[in-house]
This record gives structure tokens, sequence and C-alpha cells, in this order.
């Protein structure tokens, strides 16, 4: 059960590019400027979360299997039974093995099509997902987040998931 009371917050992805060419007459350039955030307050409804989980993390090439709904440990300490995901946030800290998320069976998160599917994250690469409607996605039955190197080896990444109690 939730034991925060309250939260306020943004998530998403900033992306900010200046792009120079060449010109027989000038000097062209291109600015691309995005910034898409979502603003989170506390509760359960459309753009609101009440549970927290973040860590840093170790793994290999056998991986590890994050249940979201029991076994962890929300940010402030207390049992994580996270109900619903709204946003999930990884990035792979090591500087040559690639990450692999997902993909490892039935009862993996419905983020990607099918539960077999797997996500890379290389080297320093980072991934970023968000659902901010009220139902976000549930996790009752699907609620396993597979973590794993691709590789033989010993893989660091840091992780911040937000949802529902």
């Amino acid at each position: 059960m939730a034991t925060g009371t309250a939260l306020t917050g943004k998530t998403g992805a900033n992306i900010f590019l200046e792009y120079l060419g060449t010109a027989k007459i000038a000097t062209p350039k291109l600015v691309l400027s995005r910034f898409s955030p979502i603003s989170w307050t506390w509760g359960t409804g459309a753009n609101q979360i009440n549970t927290l989980f973040q860590d840093q993390r170790s793994t290999d090439d056998t991986g590890e299997t994050l249940d979201l709904t029991s076994g962890l440990t929300d940010a402030i300490g207390n049992a994580l039974t996270m109900t619903a995901l709204k946003f999930i946030y990884i990035k792979n800290t090591h500087a040559s093995l690639i990450l692999e998320i997902m993909g490892n069976g039935a009862l993996d998160l419905l983020i990607l099509s099918g539960t077999t599917d797997a996500l890379e994250i290389p080297p320093g690469g980072e991934f970023y997902w968000s659902a901010p409607t009220a139902a976000g996605i549930v996790t009752t039955v699907n609620k396993n987040l597979f973590i794993a190197a691709t590789t033989s080896g010993t893989i660091t990444y840091d992780i911040i998931v937000g949802g529902l109690d």
C-alpha cells in the first residue's frame, strides 16, 4: 500500500539540436527543439502516481526478474505492490555491454507487442516510456520486468518506475 502523501514533478524527453550545414552563399542552420514533459501529481488518476521505485542495480547475462507487485521496496523503503505502471526509465551505465529488457516470457510487462519481444539498450543509452492515462498499464498479471546483459559480464543500470499502488 502506498504510504507517501505527496508528489509533484515531470518526466519526458528533451531534445535540442543545432545542425549547421554548408552552402555557397550562407551557412544554413536547422534548430530542432522538442520538450514533451508530462507533469505528475500525487493520486490515482490521469497524470498521477502514488508509488515510486528507484535503484541502481547490477545483473549478468543470466539476468534478473523484477516483480513490480512484490519483493521490492519503494523509493522510501516500503513494500512495493504496484498495480499499474505509469512510467519507466532505465539507463545502461556500462561502458561496453548491452542491456536487454523484457522478452523473458508470459508474465513480462505489456509495453512491447509481445511478451517475448526484447529491447536492447546500448552502452550509455537510455529508455523512457510512459502511460499517463488513469489506468496506466495494469500489472496484476503481466508484472515482471526482465533485465540482463546480452553477453557474459556484469552490467549496472539505473531504474526509476512510477505507478499506482
